[in-house]
């Protein structure tokens, strides 16, 4: 009976032994074996929205007032206003040298001085010969004289003061003054310099009178019209704006028409260059997701849902136009699931889930 008892107690410790060392190589499994713990991420639905396509076109910020301020006399440069100095209208641009002109002034200032003594003269000499014609003193040919005498001074005293006119007239010309208010962008005549009629002086922008010009294939006219909204994009800033006016004329060589858009004058400096998003189509019923749940890789781009246990479904999407942060998806999608945000891109499927608080969605226009 002991080698039978001997042999039994051999087989225990070698069960004994197997059992321990399958519980040593369980402990020492990798952590990939195992569960992951709960991953913490924020989430926020996916929505109905109405999208619409839009056309991209290159703009610029413009000025409704942008002139290039002329002289309308002939003149040496005295002075000019400097670039960047900001002016109402009615201020001087430039000032030109106008000593010839306020010689000839003084000169017309005499001019009217002499007859008008000279009309004095006459008119007293037409009531005394006016007297003795009606005593017949005189022949009545000598008082119509004297008479016509008196009514060619009458028009050369006019011809003189016209003439006196017509120096001030020209003497304010020689003041360029700015047509509107504005900022001067470019001085284009020196102290010194000598101008020509129509020479310019200045390049005066109104920088408070801003809008977008832009060109639209002909083919968009049809969704287009003042008061349309349209997109604008400058980096990664995009805001909605206006159409102010359509030009209704084609160029036969572009087939492109001319777009005017209101802007804050406080939005962009003048000569600005952004993106213009047309509208292109009617507008279309989309489920659209915030940027962020999108996960773009190169085998296909992809966003986790949480699932009602809180589980993460991977579903593969197609990416379309993208509005105000939230981005058209095509695939297994519906609105109101509840789309992984931040962290999407480190969580396996079926992985739990720890859902904080959700993540505010961007409002759709």
């Amino acid at each position: 009976m002991r080698p039978v008892h001997a042999a039994l107690l051999a087989s225990v410790l070698a069960s004994t032994l197997i059992l321990s060392l399958r519980q040593g190589f369980a402990d020492d499994a990798p952590p990939a074996a195992r569960e992951a713990p709960p991953a913490v991420v924020s989430v926020a639905p996916a929505v109905r929205a109405e999208f619409r396509p839009y056309h991209w076109a290159p703009g610029s910020v413009v000025s409704r007032n942008d002139a290039r301020v002329a002289a309308d006399v002939a003149g040496r440069v005295l002075r000019s206003a400097a670039v960047g100095e900001h002016v109402r209208a009615g201020q001087p641009l430039a000032a030109l040298d106008d000593a010839a002109l306020r010689l000839a002034e003084r000169e017309s200032g005499s001019v009217i001085a002499r007859v008008q003594a000279q009309l004095e003269l006459a008119q007293a000499q037409e009531r005394r010969f006016a007297t003795l014609a009606e005593q017949r003193s005189v022949a009545r040919a000598q008082y119509e004289q004297q008479r016509a005498d008196r009514d060619v001074l009458v028009q050369e005293l006019a011809r003189a003061r016209a003439q006196r006119d017509s120096i001030r007239h020209q003497r304010s010309r020689m003041l360029v003054r700015a047509p509107f208010d504005g900022v001067v962008a470019e001085r284009l005549a020196q102290p010194g310099e000598y101008l020509q009629p129509g020479d310019p002086v200045a390049r005066l922008v109104d920088t408070g009178a801003r809008e977008v010009r832009t060109h639209a294939p002909v083919a968009l006219a049809r969704h287009l019209a003042p008061g349309a909204s349209v997109r604008l994009r400058d980096g990664d800033e995009e805001r909605e704006a206006r159409v102010s006016a359509l030009v209704p004329v084609g160029d036969e060589a572009s087939r492109q028409v001319e777009l005017r858009i209101a802007v804050d004058a406080d939005v962009l400096p003048v000569g600005s260059a952004l993106s213009v998003g047309l509208p292109s189509a009617p507008p279309r019923s989309v489920v659209a997701v915030p940027r962020d749940a999108l996960v773009l890789r190169r085998e296909g781009d992809f966003v986790v849902r949480a699932s009602a246990a809180n589980r993460a479904e991977r579903l593969p999407v197609l990416a379309g136009d993208e509005i105000d942060g939230m981005i058209e998806v095509t695939g297994g999608v519906a609105p109101g699931d509840r789309l992984v945000v931040r962290g999407a891109e480190r969580i396996e499927p079926g992985q739990a889930l720890s859902i904080q608080a959700p993540a505010d969605t961007v409002a759709l226009r």
